[in-house]
């Protein structure tokens, strides 16, 4: 039962994760990103990094493998978004 539960946490973690990636894919496209606030990215960051954390002391892939995907993906954009304020200056 268990790991079907982890099952569940990953799919669910997938779907919360990838909605990273229509802002990655339009920043590429556009090489735009002034909209994006770096306040509300550093501040969800934070907490998949210590969601991260958790799920070691829990021992839970699921909430692992999401988190640190959601980590990694969060720092794109933030290095995609000071990247292209720095081309325009």
């Amino acid at each position: 039962m268990i790991v079907t539960w982890e099952i569940l946490g990953i799919i669910a973690g997938l779907v919360t994760v990838s909605g990273y990636i229509p802002q990655i894919i339009k920043g590429y496209k556009t090489k735009r990103l002034e909209d994006l606030s770096y306040f509300l990215n550093v501040l969800i960051g934070l907490g998949e990094f210590m969601w991260t954390i958790y799920g070691f002391v829990i021992n839970s892939l699921a909430v692992i493998t999401t988190s640190s995907l959601g980590v990694i993906l969060n720092l794109k954009l933030i290095l995609m978004k000071y990247s292209y304020s720095k081309k325009k200056k």
